[in-house]
């Protein structure tokens, strides 16, 4: 038990950094890789404020096929005005709403990458009710984690700490940011945790450092440019997990 407690506590350290531009090798190791991709989240994963309504996903999408990947984009919802428009990006929906739509749908695909962006609505509903902390979206954002990779067990998933909010927009603004910043560390104890015990799940931090509320179009959601860097994010991610041989066939 020890062991771990060590192991978590030079992870978490090691996750709160800002991540260094990936080494040549990752560049090259996407190329040719087929990637059965699964966007999952809530109006952010859907686009919402992004005129296109591609989101993230697009830009994403133009730096996998730069990198001679093969990728496919799946869900049941579709947006966008590009060739692989589908997801499961879910306006508004808390954690708890995320978790029913992909238990109603994940027997409907197979991918062998997820991308998990939740609960930002989780911690505004936390706001509105003046808690003092917000408990209940903690522990249904950890369930949908779990839920995921129990879903998918061969596909990699990676997590993201979620964006910031801009607090001047709404009057709980910094209320809700506090239970961003409270949800963002459960996620990086969950994702540490379940690594270490050896689930294929890595972290992306989107949480500080290239997103700001500069990039936000209202109190939540980011500018066409606040997407692409969203994408970048992402794309380090992917070249991570590809590198560590974690994505399978499709």
């Amino acid at each position: 038990m020890r062991s771990f407690l060590v192991f978590l506590s030079l992870a978490l350290s090691v996750l709160s950094a800002p991540s260094p531009s990936p080494p040549f090798f990752r560049a090259t190791s996407l190329n040719g890789k087929a990637l059965a991709i699964l966007p999952l989240g809530d109006s952010i994963t859907l686009g919402w404020k992004d005129p296109s309504g591609n989101g993230y996903r697009k830009p994403l999408y133009d730096l996998l096929t730069t990198a001679h990947t093969h990728t496919t984009f799946l869900g049941s919802y579709v947006s966008g005005n590009f060739s692989q428009p589908h997801h499961e990006g879910h306006g508004g929906a808390t954690s708890t709403v995320i978790a029913q739509a992909a238990t109603e749908m994940h027997d409907s695909v197979d991918p062998n990458l997820v991308l998990l962006h939740a609960g930002v609505n989780d911690a505004a509903l936390a706001a509105y009710a003046h808690e003092p902390e917000p408990i209940a979206g903690i522990g249904e954002v950890e369930k949908l984690i779990d839920l995921v990779t129990e879903f998918w067990p061969r596909a990699a998933v990676l997590v993201a700490r979620i964006i910031p909010v801009d607090p001047a927009e709404f009057a709980e603004g910094l209320e809700t940011q506090r239970n961003v910043d409270a949800i963002n560390e459960r996620i990086s104890y969950v994702v540490a945790q379940r690594a270490y015990f050896g689930r294929r799940i890595a972290l992306v931090d989107m949480s500080h450092g290239p997103i700001t509320a500069a990039d936000l179009v209202d109190f939540a959601h980011p500018s066409p440019e606040g997407y692409a860097k969203m994408a970048d994010l992402w794309f380090t991610g992917i070249q991570d997990v590809v590198a560590r041989g974690w994505v399978p066939e499709p």
